[in-house]
C-alpha cells in the first residue's frame, strides 16, 4: 500500500467517531465488576475419520538426461604423441643417449602429409625422438592435443622434440637388400616385403656409435640393423645412419612374427616369437584358416608349399631369441651374429620378457586370448641353458570386479626344470612331421603327463595316466596347455610389454632390495573382455570397457635370493568405451589398447598404443599417482 493511500482513511474515520458521538448525547459510565468465570465445557466427541483418497495417476516420464561428461582424463596421464592414420606405435626404447626410438608401424598407404623434414608415413618407418633428454625428461611439460586436421593426423606429432626418420620400408641396404625385405633361407629368394617395424633393441658398438635391432613382425619373421653415430646438438639427430641389412635366421630354421623385445642386462636383443597357435594340430591342417602362414614356413625352408614333401617342425617356433655377437668373431659384423632360440623360457604367442637384475629371474608375457603370465629362473646368473619354468595361479580381490579396483594375487606353479640340450633333443624328434602324417604331442599325452606329475586323475577316467614321455617336454613345448593342467591360470586376454626399469631395478636389488628403494614392473593387457570378463574361473572381472585396455603394477621383492612379484595391481584403465560410435570407440582423452611400455628414470611410465579405437595412436607420459 502506498503511503498516499493511508492519508485519504483518516478523514473518514475521524467523522464517523464524531457522528457515533452526537448520536450518544452523554458520557461513558464507569467499568462494572469483572463476573466470575464460567464452568469449563464438556469434552467434544471425537469425529469419525474421513475416508482414503484415491491415488493420483502416474506423473510421465522426465525427459532423458544430457550426456555425461566424457572428456576426462586420469590424473597423471598426458598426451605426449600420436601417429599417423593407420599405424601404432612400436619399438619404444629409452637409450643411454637420452633419444627415445620409435617406430610407426603399418600407416596407411593413402597418407599424403609430409612432415618437416618432407617424409610422408605410406610405409613402415623406424625412427627416434631426438631435441628431448628422455633421460631427464621435464616434471612438466605442454601435453599435445588430439589432432583433428588431416595435416597433423597423417604425421608424427610430439610434445617435444623432434621425430626423426631412420628409414623406412624400401630404403636400399647396405646389403644390397631393402628394409623390410624378407628372405628366405637361400639368401636370395625374396618371400615379401614387410611394413611392420616392431621391437627396437640398442646396444653399443664397442666405440662412440650404437646398434640398432629392429624387429619386423611377420611370416617369416626379420630383424633390421643399422649403425647410428654422431647425435648432434638439440633436434638435428643423429649424423652418420648406416642401413647395414637384414639378419639371416637360416641357422635357427627361420623366426616367426618377431614382435616386442628387451635388451638383456649383458646387451644383447631379446626377440619375441608370437606364436598365436593355440592349437599344434592346426599346423598341419590345410583347413585351417591361417594355414598359409605355416606355408609361408616352409617357403622359407624350401620344401614344397602344398605339403607333398617336408614340412615345418612346430617345435621351433614361438620361443624367446636372443641375438648375440660370437666370442671369437674378429668383429660384430652382421655376418658375425649368432641366434639362440631360449627354449626353457616356454614356447607360446611370446610379446615380451624381462630379465631381472638377478640376471636369473625372467617374466614372460603371453599374448592372445585365455593365456597364462610365465616366469622362469636361471640355475645361474647369466646363463639361460638350465632352469626352472612356472607359471602365474591368480585369485581375485575377493567380490570386486571393477577393473580399476580388482587386484590378483599371484602364486607360481611349477611346470618343469629342464637343460636346454635335452629339450633341443626332444624338439627334433618331431622333424619327422608332414601333412600326411602329423608329428606333434597331443591333448591326451599332455593330460597323462600332467596326471603323472600330480598323482592326480584330470579327465575322470578313474585312474592316473602313466607318463607318456621320460622327460618334461609338454612343460616347455606346450606350455599354455600345461600350465593350466598344472593348475594356472590360463585366462588373461592380450597379454603385452612387461617392463622395468634396469636402472631403477638395479639400484633396488643392490641396495639389498630394500623398500626406501623400492622399483615396479608395469604390463600392459591391450583389452581385459572376454576370458578375463566371462563370469568364470579365476578372473571376472566387469568387461564394460575391456575393449580398452588396462595396465597393471607389480611390486618388485626378493623371494629366496631371486626377484620376484606376487601381486598384481591396476595402475590405469582404459575407457570409457562407446559401442556406439564409428572412431574413438574409446574416450580419446585415455588410453586404448595398451602395447608397448617403458619405464622413464624418475619411474613414470610411457603407455603406446597398439588400437584400432582411437583415429590416431598415442604415446602417454603417466605419473602413477599411487606411487
Amino acid at each position: 500500500m502506498s503511503v498516499g493511500s493511508k492519508f485519504t482513511k483518516r478523514p473518514l474515520v475521524s467523522a464517523i467517531f464524531l457522528a457515533t458521538l452526537a448520536l450518544a448525547g452523554c458520557e461513558d459510565g464507569d467499568d462494572g465488576e469483572a463476573g466470575a468465570a464460567g464452568a469449563a465445557g464438556v469434552a467434544g466427541v471425537d469425529g469419525t475419520n474421513g475416508t482414503d483418497g484415491t491415488n493420483g495417476t502416474d506423473g510421465a516420464d522426465g525427459a532423458d538426461g544430457s550426456d555425461g561428461i566424457s572428456n576426462y582424463i586420469p590424473m597423471g596421464l598426458k598426451r605426449y604423441a600420436t601417429a599417423p592414420v593407420g599405424a601404432e606405435f612400436t619399438g619404444m626404447f629409452l637409450n643411454t643417449d637420452g633419444t627415445l626410438f620409435l617406430n610407426v608401424q603399418h600407416p596407411s598407404s593413402s597418407n599424403t602429409t609430409a612432415d618437416a623434414d618432407g617424409k610422408i608415413f605410406d610405409k613402415g618407418t623406424v625412427g627416434v625422438v631426438v631435441g628431448e633428454d628422455f633421460n631427464n625428461f621435464p616434471a612438466n611439460f605442454a601435453a599435445l592435443d588430439a589432432p583433428i586436421a588431416t595435416a597433423d593426423k597423417e604425421v608424427v606429432m610430439t610434445a617435444t622434440g623432434r621425430y626423426q626418420v631412420l628409414a623406412q620400408q624400401e630404403d636400399t641396404l647396405v646389403d644390397g637388400n631393402e628394409m623390410g625385405d624378407i628372405l628366405a633361407a637361400d639368401g636370395t629368394t625374396l618371400i615379401k616385403s614387410s611394413n611392420d617395424p616392431d621391437f627396437n633393441g640398442v646396444i653399443s658398438d664397442g666405440g662412440t656409435g650404437f646398434y640398432l635391432y629392429t624387429n619386423w613382425e611377420d611370416r617369416p619373421g626379420s630383424m633390421s640393423r643399422m649403425n647410428l653415430s654422431n647425435l648432434g646438438a638439440g633436434e638435428t639427430g643423429y649424423q652418420n645412419i648406416s642401413l647395414e641389412g637384414m639378419l639371416d635366421f637360416s641357422s635357427v630354421d627361420g623366426t616367426w612374427v618377431n614382435c616386442f623385445g628387451t635388451v638383456s642386462p649383458w646387451g644383447t636383443p631379446l626377440t619375441a616369437e608370437e606364436l598365436y597357435f593355440d592349437d599344434t594340430a592346426d599346423w598341419f591342417d590345410e583347413s585351417y584358416q591361417y594355414f598359409s602362414n605355416p606355408q609361408s614356413l616352409a617357403q622359407y625352408l624350401g620344401y614344397p608349399t602344398d605339403g607333398s614333401g617336408a614340412w615345418p617342425n612346430p617345435y621351433k617356433y614361438g620361443y624367446i631369441v636372443e641375438v648375440g655377437t660370437s666370442s671369437t668373431a674378429a668383429d660384430p659384423a652382421l655376418a658375425n651374429v649368432e641366434l639362440n632360440k631360449l627354449e626353457l623360457q616356454g614356447r607360446f604367442s611370446h610379446e615380451n620378457s624381462v630379465v631381472m637384475p638377478d640376471q636369473k629371474t625372467v617374466f614372460l608375457s603371453d599374448d592372445g586370448t585365455g593365456v597364462v603370465f610365465f616366469k622362469f629362473v636361471a640355475d645361474a646368473a647369466g646363463d639361460m641353458s638350465s632352469g626352472t619354468l612356472y607359471a602365474a595361479k591368480v585369485t581375485q580381490t575377493n567380490g570386486v570386479s571393477d577393473p580399476s579396483e580388482a587386484a590378483f594375487a599371484i602364486e607360481w606353479i611349477e611346470l618343469a626344470h629342464g637343460a636346454e640340450a635335452d629339450i633341443e633333443a626332444a624338439i627334433a624328434e618331431y622333424d619327422v612331421g608332414t601333412l600326411a602324417s602329423p608329428s606333434y604331442i597331443t591333448d591326451q599325452q599332455i593330460n597323462d603327463w600332467a596326471e603323472a606329475k600330480l598323482s592326480q586323475d584330470l579327465d575322470g577316467s578313474g585312474s592316473v595316466a602313466a607318463d607318456p614321455f621320460t622327460d618334461d617336454r609338454p612343460a616347455f613345448l606346450e606350455s599354455r596347455k600345461a600350465a593350466v593342467a598344472l593348475g594356472a591360470t590360463g585366462e588373461f586376454r592380450k597379454m603385452e610389454g612387461v617392463v622395468i626399469n634396469y636402472g631403477l631395478a638395479d639400484n633396488w636389488w643392490n641396495a639389498g632390495a630394500a623398500d626406501g628403494d623400492q622399483a615396479y614392473m608395469y604390463m600392459a593387457m591391450s583389452s581385459f573382455d572376454k576370458t578375463m570378463a566371462d563370469d568364470e574361473g579365476d578372473i571376472q572381472l566387469d568387461g564394460t570397457h575391456g575393449p580398452c585396455g588396462v595396465v597393471y603394477r607389480m611390486t618388485l621383492k626378493e623371494n629366496a635370493g631371486n626377484v620376484d612379484v606376487d601381486t598384481m595391481v591396476p595402475a590405469i584403465v582404459g575407457g570409457p568405451y562407446y559401442s556406439d560410435r564409428d572412431v574413438n570407440e574409446c574416450s580419446v582423452n585415455n588410453i586404448s589398447n595398451p602395447d608397448n611400455l617403458a619405464v622413464m628414470d624418475d619411474g613414470r611410465l610411457l603407455i603406446g598404443e597398439d588400437t584400432g579405437n582411437h583415429e590416431n595412436n598415442v604415446i602417454w607420459v603417466y605419473e602413477d599417482p599411487a606411487l
